[in-house]
């Protein structure tokens, strides 16, 4: 990573162009929620949580994405244990410092059991890997440097977030940040998002 942050309207950008709401009228089926990504029987059971370690124009602090109003809802401040997942992925990612911005990807698992059953978790984490080669290919599009990690605290996290880990749980890790080199101008096609209290 850069020693330059990352911004809120970058933040703002990546997750609208990777996952944010849309419609779709599928046939015979009316209008339905869509994303930019594919996801199993159009259910989207995956949900995005941001830790800002360092994100200029965003206070430090764990966030829940809501992308029905594309905003930010800050979930929890900076804690024990929100300090201790930025720790674990700088482990993962195999840097010296904490990452600048640190995504959770969780998954609503009674969304996905009802209809798969016994392939449901199975199916998730397939959810993960598009969502994760969609983040790839937005954030390097947008000049940031991306990076998905094969581990986490998903313990950790449901403790941070305030979650039943039963109900909804971390199933997957991606970190962001500035390139070393970024001296580029940075595209910003999106309005950004609007962080909220909780």
């Amino acid at each position: 990573p850069g020693p330059r942050p990352a911004t809120l309207p970058q933040l703002g950008e990546l997750p609208s162009r990777a996952g944010g709401l849309r419609r779709a009228d599928l046939h015979r089926r009316g209008e339905v929620e869509a994303r930019p990504y594919p996801s199993g029987g159009a259910i989207y059971q995956t949900g995005v949580y941001v830790i800002a370690h360092q994100c200029e124009g965003l206070e430090a602090g764990l966030y829940s994405y809501r992308p029905d109003d594309h905003s930010l809802y800050l979930v929890a401040q900076r804690s024990p244990e929100v300090e201790g997942l930025l720790k674990i992925a700088a482990a993962g990612a195999m840097i010296s410092t904490p990452p600048q911005v640190l995504l959770v990807l969780t998954a609503r698992f009674a969304r996905m059991a009802w209809k798969y059953e016994t392939i449901a978790y199975a199916t998730m984490l397939k959810h993960v890997g598009v969502i994760f080669q969609t983040l790839y290919l937005v954030a390097t599009a947008m000049g940031l440097a991306p990076c998905a990690l094969g581990g986490g605290g998903a313990d950790l996290f449901a403790r941070a977030a305030g979650l039943d880990p039963l109900e909804e749980g971390s199933v997957g890790e991606f970190i962001l940040g500035t390139r070393p080199d970024s001296a580029e101008p940075e595209p910003q096609r999106e309005a950004p998002a609007t962080a909220r209290g909780s």
